[in-house]
């Protein structure tokens, strides 16, 4: 084996000799302090290989046995470089530069400092020639090479040189911006960083795939097919594979970030193509440090890098500061970057930028969810317009576009039989900061694209639609039968909640989005089990007309209960996951129509969405502000009922409809309802302008007025801190189970000192015979109701408590 020269010649980099090197204490020139209000740094040598030698000197000051070297220059595309890191951390040691035909300077100083037992060289001759293995002769180092034919078999052997584990990271290797921030997860996982190409998996890919159980690509479509990613379903199963990326380069950098979370300092590298290779420097550093490698331009932050930064990323997982760190000099990245991460970390002490909902409905009526190429494209989107949360149909009609054991696999041809959306979008829309709402529609049951379809026999339509042997759909009361559920059914509310109970147990979602839960009209609701329940808890006889006042608030209450029991048996399951309603506004606004009670939300479809938000039953409103900015009538509509929205004890998020209205009218409308109240969300992803496809209200929004990032608000505890939360953090549930009707109230224990506004809590019990009260004091809590026992029970802060009633013997 050869060995390192003896003839090296001095190193031109001065190294402190204490034994750790900080920004106080380290390499002379190489890593400084950049500010002096925040942990910002700069890691740079006079060029690229400078660069790497610095790295090495702050990383391994006492020196290192092991070293890699590899191909560095810009005519050398950083092919063996790519999957370096993942050797280098498992040996712990640097990656060196060089270029082909000789050492430079740099690189042999720092070699002669750490003074290693073992060199690897990366690639073969043609990338680091046998001259500059000459270089390094006969000292007694043992010098080896990992080489493959290709910049693809060079990785597999890499591989398995450092014993990679059960996890593949899998990268195009003809474009390496994604495997180079790639590299520091892999390295840290002990997991395997494997090339590709674009649409098709190399054969030495593929073999030394054999034995993973996971594989991890890292980049979008655009660089690793969606014909690659089938290969590589079928190779290690489909649910087994996971992609991270973004809309570009930056986007994905931020991706890999946040999908693997790590405290180290944020590593800032050129994006520029000239300067990528700080980043095979940056990558194996750290995967040391433990922090994540970003992208920047010359003089900014990629934008996905700041919106990264400024919504949680310059913070540990411990809430102190993490340092930011600038990987080479000031030609890649000036100090204009300084400047600006001084005013995002102050803006981070102050608590980060306020939160504001920013969202999109997308649906299912088109094709932009039935394929991961689709899903990834919306989600880029939505990251680019500035938006932070993403309100996804997960069911058309009763049909699961999901894994499912309540609703039957949707009839959809379009849908590919190995996607679940949910499973695919989830991840994907929180590695792009983008909280996920599953939208399901409640009471419609069938709708005409169904039309040919067969629905199956476990479909709602099928069992209980008008012409099955036990229907749940609504009537009228001439007979007239309507393709939606009745509320006033028992079934159906079981149906409904276990259906949106099963989506927060099942997937890692933030919020259940519930829409259309109210009546088709004011005619309508009269199913013979209503009917029935109304007369027997009303005393009433006959058919009640559609405007007779008793009728209509029984009506209304079925609504208000199921929104209750949703909430519930959501918090059941999963105490963080949220309930957002898409709420009804209906023509006229509460101030033209004379109250919010003469609405024809209120009066024609029995939604009273007010009360519930103030009851804390839902946690959001998107109340649906669906007018013209154009037309004058419509207008003041639009402000009557954001002006009522501004006012409701909850928070709230208009919906607005893009879809009626240009680009000038749609910023016009989001501007005044983002003033008002606590966000918008935009109707929808598919047509954003009116007469036009999705894009040019989004393209829009990241430049005004959207131009920076905004959390969305706290809607359930354990986030940020806000009188909401900390109510929320305080609450506990009781859910009494009782007699369908019964009034059930629930007092405050004896002793106990009573709770503002909780001396005494009344509920009537719904359809299913249960008496839900949300939001209780913790502690414990007298029942009672007449004909039954009185009952205590211990209310507990974020869980939802339940109690069986039992009735009064008689004698």
């Amino acid at each position: 084996m050869r060995g390192l020269a003896a003839a090296l010649t001095v190193a031109v980099l001065v190294v402190t000799a204490q034994a750790s090197l900080s920004v106080a204490h380290g390499a002379e020139g190489c890593l400084t302090a950049a500010s002096a209000s925040a942990p910002i740094e700069r890691l740079a040598g006079p060029d690229r290989f400078a660069t790497a030698a610095c790295a090495s000197a702050v990383a391994y000051p006492d020196g290192a046995a092991h070293v890699l070297l590899a191909r560095g220059d810009p005519a050398g595309g950083l092919a063996d470089a790519l999957a370096g890191a993942v050797l280098a951390h498992a040996v712990g040691g640097p990656v060196l530069l060089t270029p082909p035909g000789s050492l430079p300077e740099p690189t042999r100083a720092e070699l002669q400092r750490l003074g290693p037992a073992t060199v690897t060289v990366l690639g073969g001759t043609a990338a680091v020639s046998d001259a500059v293995e000459d270089e390094i002769v006969a000292t007694g180092v043992d010098v080896r090479r990992v080489a493959g034919s290709g910049r693809e078999a060079t990785a597999a052997a890499v591989a398995a040189e450092a014993g990679a584990g059960s996890t593949a990271f899998v990268v195009n290797g003809r474009r390496p911006a994604d495997s180079l921030v790639a590299a520091a997860p892999a390295a840290r996982q002990g997991a395997a960083l494997l090339l590709t190409e674009e649409a098709t998996l190399p054969a030495v890919t593929i073999g030394a795939l054999s034995a993973a159980q996971q594989v991890v690509i890292v980049g979008g479509h655009g660089v690793v097919s969606e014909a690659v990613e089938g290969h590589l379903r079928r190779l290690v199963g489909g649910d087994r594979v996971r992609r991270v990326a973004g809309a570009d380069r930056g986007g994905t950098a931020a991706s890999v970030a946040r999908a693997f979370p790590s405290d180290g300092p944020r590593l800032l590298v050129a994006q520029a193509d000239e300067h990528l290779v700080d980043a095979v420097t940056a990558g194996w550093a750290a995967a040391l440090e433990g922090g994540p490698v970003l992208y920047a331009a010359r003089d900014v932050p990629a934008a996905a890098t700041g919106r990264y930064l400024r919504l949680g990323g310059l913070r540990a997982a411990d809430g102190s500061e993490a340092p930011t760190r600038l990987v080479g000099g000031t030609a890649a990245l000036t100090d204009a970057h300084v400047g600006l991460l001084e005013t995002w970390y102050r803006e981070a002490r102050a608590g980060g930028p306020d939160p504001q909902l920013r969202g999109v409905w997308v649906h299912l009526f088109d094709g932009s969810l039935k394929s991961r190429t689709g899903i990834h494209r919306f989600l880029n989107a939505a990251a680019r317009a500035n938006l932070n949360t993403v309100v996804v149909q997960v069911a058309r009609r009763q049909d699961a576009y999901y894994r499912s054991g309540v609703l039957p696999r949707t009839a959809d041809p379009g849908l590919p039989a190995d996607l679940d959306v949910l499973a695919e979008l989830v991840p994907a829309a929180h590695e792009r900061g983008l909280a996920v709402h599953a939208w399901m529609s409640t009471m419609p049951a069938y709708h005409g694209a169904y039309d040919g379809l067969d629905l199956g026999p476990d479909h709602v339509w099928t069992r209980h639609g008008p012409d099955s042997a036990e229907p749940w759909t609504t009537r009228t009361a001439a007979g007239d039968d309507g393709s939606y559920l009745d509320p006033g059914v028992p079934g159906v509310q079981d149906h409904v909640a276990a259906a949106l109970a099963e989506l927060a147990a099942r997937y890692a979602i933030d919020a259940v989005h519930v829409d259309y839960l109210r009546y088709e009209g004011a005619a309508w609701g009269y199913h013979p089990a209503s009917l029935d329940r109304f007369r027997a808890q009303t005393g009433a006889a006959g058919t009640p007309a559609p405007d007779n006042p008793a009728w209509q608030a029984w009506r209304r209450r079925q609504t208000g209960d199921l929104a209750r029991r949703i909430f519930l048996e959501v918090a059941a399951v999963d105490p963080q996951v949220a309930v957002s309603l898409a709420a009804s506004t209906m023509g006229p606004g509460p101030a033209s129509s004379g109250g919010y009670e003469q609405t024809r939300t209120y009066r024609d479809v029995f939604q009273d969405w007010p009360s519930w938000l103030a009851a804390g039953t839902i946690d959001i409103a998107f109340p649906m502000n669906y007018f013209r900015e154009h037309d004058a009538a419509q207008r003041r509509w639009f402000d009557d009922w954001v002006a009522f929205e501004s006012g409701l004890a909850g928070p709230v998020a208009v919906g607005q409809a893009g879809y009626l209205n240009g680009v000038p009218g749609s910023l016009a409308q989001l501007g005044r309802a983002t003033a008002a109240t606590d966000g918008a969300v935009l109707y929808s992803y598919q047509q954003t302008t009116a007469g036009a496809g999705p894009g040019a209200l989004l393209d829009a929004l990241a430049t005004d007025p959207f131009r920076d990032p905004a959390p969305p608000p706290v809607l359930r505890s354990g986030a940020a801190p806000g009188p909401t939360a900390q109510a929320e953090a305080a609450a506990g549930h009781l859910v009494v189970r009782a007699v369908d009707g019964l009034e059930v109230r629930a007092h405050p224990a004896a002793g106990r000192d009573a709770v503002a506004g909780q001396d005494a809590v009344a509920v009537r019990a719904d359809a299913t015979g249960r008496a839900g009260f949300p939001n209780l004091a913790p502690g414990r809590w007298t029942v009672r109701a007449p004909g039954h026992e009185t009952a205590t029970v211990e209310v507990a802060a974020g869980a939802v408590a339940e109690l069986s009633l039992r009735a009064t013997a008689l004698r």
